[in-house]
């Protein structure tokens, strides 16, 4: 270990003491790849007492610290606010007794804040105040004029990383909802790499902790080892290889199910009412009709002749059609009107959508399908 590392992870954790833990009694750190090459030392030079995050929230054993309690590998908890047969909030518990007298607390994560998944009667991390760890001056990587690349501490003080390896880890380490956000700014907005003032403060939060951004002047700027095209293509890369379901998967497609299947139940019942025996062959104009007989001959109706032979055509009707149908002369929007209608297909087709291809949940798809799951339940008849 160099000289240049040992000084550089001291001199953070000297701020970490002196400023912040001596300020706001309970800090949050994001300590990832970026920042690899000093870990061990920057947490040896905070002192105390070091364990465990999972570990500690799971026993009731009494710790006699000399000095700050430092709580590393927090990320475990980021999925679903459980790690090691423990919680969260189990973990808040214990934070809140050692603060209770008087003693600092240092959380230690290689994933930003916006990466956990929100715990039901658990503010831990809404507690701590975030700690942005500095890049590196010209004095610490050894160079007057360093490249973007080397104020990254794992590439200006490291052994020659793979740089878009790097960058891969470091996304990797961001979690699902940042990678949404960098998706919708990269690639459906199109912005460049002024992406940075235009996504949300958490997500701009969690990209300063990860060695990607810092403040210029006032104004947060982006910063990432390599060219642009590079940081894209490991967004592009990550998500790719993002094949675990979301903590907010089954929430949503449960959702998105009761939706759905309530509103044909909704239509169908008013198609009985309007036309009793005939309700099948009165559903659909003759081009629905059509895509509708044909798509079940496909799968199991091959001996239907007609729409009339189908148990219930409804079920056959894509989402984008069942709308259509609702909406129609013959239904009328069945006790909503238009604007309702339109509301639910802007807030949950895309969603409807994301979860058919496979691709990944935004963070606030799963509030969306609540509210219309509770707006479908008191209001569609």
């Amino acid at each position: 270990m160099t000289d240049l590392i040992l000084s550089a992870a001291r001199s953070r954790a000297t701020e970490i003491r002196r400023t912040k833990l001596k300020r706001f009694k309970l800090v949050f750190i994001q300590l990832g790849a970026g920042f690899q090459v000093l870990r061990e030392p920057l947490l040896d030079a905070l002192g105390g007492t070091r364990l465990n995050a999972a570990e500690f929230a799971a026993t009731t054993d009494p710790i006699e610290p000399t000095g700050p309690v430092v709580l590393d590998n927090l990320e475990a908890f980021a999925y679903d606010g459980k790690a090691g047969g423990t919680t969260l909030g189990a973990l808040r518990e214990r934070v809140n007794a050692l603060r209770d007298e008087d003693i600092d607390v240092c959380l230690v994560s290689r994933s930003p804040k916006i990466a956990f998944a929100p715990v039901a009667g658990s503010n831990l991390l809404a507690d701590a105040s975030w700690h942005c760890l500095p890049l590196l001056g010209p004095h610490e990587c050894g160079e007057e004029a360093p490249q973007s690349a080397s104020l990254l501490p794992t590439v200006g003080l490291g052994d020659q990383p793979d740089v878009k390896l790097l960058l891969r880890q470091t996304l990797s380490e961001l979690g699902v909802n940042v990678l949404t956000e960098l998706d919708f700014a990269l690639f459906e907005a199109g912005h460049q790499a002024g992406f940075i003032t235009e996504i949300e403060p958490d997500v701009a939060e969690a990209l300063r902790g990860a060695g990607l951004a810092r403040v210029v002047d006032g104004a947060v700027t982006f910063v990432a080892p390599g060219p642009f095209w590079m940081f894209r293509n490991a967004v592009a890369d990550v998500i790719a290889a993002t094949v675990g379901p979301q903590a907010d998967l089954p929430a949503v497609a449960e959702g998105l199910w009761l939706i759905e299947r309530t509103i044909r139940r909704v239509l169908r019942d008013a198609a009985l009412a309007a036309s009793d025996a005939k309700w099948r062959k009165n559903l659909f104009n003759e081009s629905i009709a059509a895509k509708v007989l044909e798509r079940a001959r496909h799968d199991v109706n091959v001996t239907a002749i007609s729409i009339s032979d189908l148990r219930d055509p409804i079920e056959w009707l894509s989402l984008g059609e069942l709308l259509e149908v609702v909406q129609s002369r013959r239904f009328n929007g069945l006790s909503w009107d238009e604007l309702n209608w339109k509301h639910f297909a802007q807030d949950i087709l895309p969603i409807r959508n994301r979860l058919s291809h496979m691709r990944l949940l935004k963070k606030g798809d799963r509030a969306k399908v609540g509210m219309w799951v509770n707006r479908v339940r008191t209001t569609l008849f």
